[in-house]
């Protein structure tokens, strides 16, 4: 049994494997669970950071460690209005500026 930390199992699920894979929420938090359990390191996308992280601030996100960088993505998005899960799934195009 492998113990792992809970933070933003969610969001990056959602965020990251939910779209790609075509999958719930709770299936892509698991994904991201299950990738802690082996070790593996959830990075930002580099779509989030091109289109969410103003080249500015681009240096300082990357010093960041992952948790401060998840947290970032995730206040950036809610800023666009994508605090609901489902608002995201269905307007991801438009926060991402592909609209």
């Amino acid at each position: 049994m492998f113990k792992v930390k809970p933070q933003f199992t969610s969001k990056i699920g959602l965020y990251k494997y939910s779209h790609q894979y075509g999958l719930y929420i709770h299936n892509a938090a698991s994904i991201v669970i299950a990738r802690r359990a082996l070790d593996f390191n959830e990075k930002v996308p580099k779509i989030l950071k091109d289109k969410l992280i103003d080249k500015k601030e681009l240096d300082k996100f990357n010093k960041y460690n992952n948790w401060k960088q998840w947290s970032i993505i995730n206040k950036k998005i809610k800023k666009k209005g994508g605090e609901k899960p489902g608002l995201w799934q269905t307007y991801r195009k438009s926060f991402l500026n592909f609209v």
